[in-house]
């Protein structure tokens, strides 16, 4: 019993965060390479609880940082429309290296659960990013890309 409950707090409170953090970060990543003046990472949502800048990019971390997580890019010339594919692209593009790379180290060194169920995360997270869903205000990536390539 205690093995399960310790990979799912694990899960919960350790994969879940960075997993997002790393997500959140691709998306950071493509709106670097576009220039972008200024760049916004949140994860979770309440109070915060980390405010911070690293190489220019703001990270806020709030209390309930399993629920959430955002990116926000702004510049004074708007982004063109393959401009915001590539940033869109990026964000489930790194949840697959990681969970590529994650792949690899379970099977090739370390058969772990907690390996194994982090790959399996970040690839819930690849798939359930690429997919046009739109609940509320909250738009996948996919939602994003497929409301730029058939908006005329």
């Amino acid at each position: 019993m205690f093995p399960d409950l310790f990979t799912f707090l694990f899960l919960l409170f350790f994969i879940a965060p960075v997993s997002l953090l790393l997500h959140e970060i691709g998306h950071a990543v493509g709106a670097k390479l576009m220039h972008a003046s200024k760049i916004n990472i949140t994860i979770g949502t309440g109070k915060i609880v980390f405010k911070g800048y690293i190489k220019g990019i703001q990270i806020v971390i709030r209390r309930l940082f399993i629920i959430n997580s955002l990116t926000s890019t702004f510049r004074d010339e708007p982004f063109t429309k393959q401009e915001k594919m590539i940033i869109s692209i990026l964000g489930p593009g790194f949840s697959g290296i990681l969970a590529g790379i994650l792949y690899m180290i379970y099977y090739a060194f370390i058969p772990s659960s907690i390996i194994y169920i982090s790959f399996l995360f970040n690839g819930w997270l690849v798939f359930i990013n690429i997919l046009p869903l739109k609940i509320g205000q909250k738009e996948s990536d996919g939602y994003t890309i497929c409301k730029i390539l058939f908006r005329k």
